[in-house]
């Protein structure tokens, strides 16, 4: 059977109206109803697209009896309908899926939602030899779209002859047309948290562009930090924190002048402390921008210099009262300050480098960071490929290592 379903009607709702009498229909219309609004809240839970296709294999499931469900996607270059998705519902591997091409085309070029009741003697599945293999009986496919185009199919099959029926058919062109939505919401998002990142790594490059020791600084702080989150057990959304929050841990050196950020020799007392106010800087600079997502990375760039002693800045914080994300990157910043080269001097071996963050546990670090670079490190999973910087003199001279709060 095909037909054409129009999801915003809810034809199925209209008949159980107009014979409201019956209460079997009645309970059905609570069921479809009770199904659309779960099956809503999934969809809007889903954080990314891949979490978003395991969403909407989950509605279907919801939603339509089989044994299986799977999305199939338009490839917009190649012209090619892909399996993106698959499960069963009792979790066990689902094997090869066998779907009618002309079925699909109809699906995707007319918007028609089709179900058969017995693949096995219906002409469109003619030569399916999963089918046949499968034990594949009853079959339904829905388009999933937006307001303006198929984006590709759902799909969901049974063992079971007869499985399915035109209630739930009209349930799937619906979950269909709600997972269109969402998908296309969710690409979207995915752009725009692209460009935030290039956004923050352009940043980061302009920042280590202005001071000429640190070439790549901030995307090497990023990199050990997350290497340090995750073995710090930080689930995927708090390490992509960690990570911007290391790509912009510099930022307020935008406000530091030039002739005290680039000066080759020691700094003057009244010169650190102009240094010494660009995490203040750069919390001021990035607290303007109106974003959670911001917001949530502050604590790194304002306290990457807190010391667990107490004898850091911009506050004095000392222990547990420095963020977490200040803890991790002020161990990330002064792993890459001295392991990178500089124009004045050689950088250090990673061992070497990681000795000076032992030794200073418990003064300048949190002894459970320090733990697990040391961790990292023995498991040959802290080290960072080396990044050459142009900057720097082809046989600099070696000076001594810099002090345990560093500038970087």
């Amino acid at each position: 059977m095909q037909r054409a379903v129009d999801p915003t009607k809810l034809e199925f709702l209209s008949q159980v109206y107009k014979r409201k009498d019956e209460a079997h229909l009645l309970e059905s219309a609570q069921k479809y109803l009770t199904t659309l609004h779960k099956v809503s809240d999934i969809l809007s839970r889903a954080s990314s697209v891949e979490a978003l296709f395991d969403s909407i294999l989950s509605a279907i499931l919801e939603v339509a009896s089989g044994d299986r469900a799977a999305i199939l996607m338009r490839n917009k270059e190649t012209g090619s309908v892909d399996l993106v998705a698959l499960r069963t519902r009792d979790g066990k591997p689902a094997g090869a899926v066998t779907v009618s091409r002309s079925v699909v085309n109809d699906v995707l070029e007319k918007g028609i939602s089709a179900f058969t009741d017995d693949a096995m003697a219906d002409d469109r599945y003619v030569g399916g030899e999963s089918i046949v293999r499968q034990k594949i009986r009853s079959v339904m496919c829905a388009p999933m779209r937006t307001t303006d185009e198929i984006l590709g199919v759902l799909y969901v099959d049974s063992q079971q002859a007869r499985e399915f029926s035109e209630a739930e058919l009209e349930l799937l062109a619906a979950v269909g047309n709600q997972a269109g939505i969402a998908l296309h919401r969710a690409r979207l998002m995915a752009e725009v948290e692209r460009l935030f990142l290039d956004v923050m790594k352009a940043i980061a490059s302009i920042i280590d562009a202005k001071d000429g020791y640190t070439h790549k600084h901030s995307e090497r702080v990023a990199a050990f930090g997350v290497r340090l989150a995750q073995h710090l057990g930080f689930d995927a959304d708090s390490r992509a924190v960690v990570e911007l929050s290391g790509l912009l841990h510099d930022v307020g050196k935008i406000g530091v002048p030039d002739a005290i950020l680039n000066k080759p020799g020691k700094l003057t007392d009244e010169e650190f402390k102009e240094m010494r106010l660009h995490p203040i800087h750069g919390a001021r600079i990035l607290s303007n921008i109106q974003s959670q997502k911001v917001i949530s990375l502050l604590p790194g760039v304002k306290y990457h210099h807190e010391r667990w002693d107490g004898k850091g800045y911009p506050e004095g914080l000392r222990g547990e009262e420095i963020p977490l994300l200040g803890r991790v990157l002020g161990v990330a910043d002064f792993l890459d300050a001295l392991t990178s080269d500089r124009s004045y001097r050689k950088g250090l071996p990673l061992e070497e480098a990681l000795q000076m963050v032992r030794d200073l546990e418990g003064q300048a670090f949190d002894p459970v960071v320090v733990k697990a670079a040391v961790e990292l490190h023995a498991k040959g999973e802290l080290a960072l490929p080396s990044t050459p910087n142009p900057g720097v003199q082809a046989e600099p001279t070696p000076v001594a290592a810099p002090p345990a709060t560093t500038n970087s």
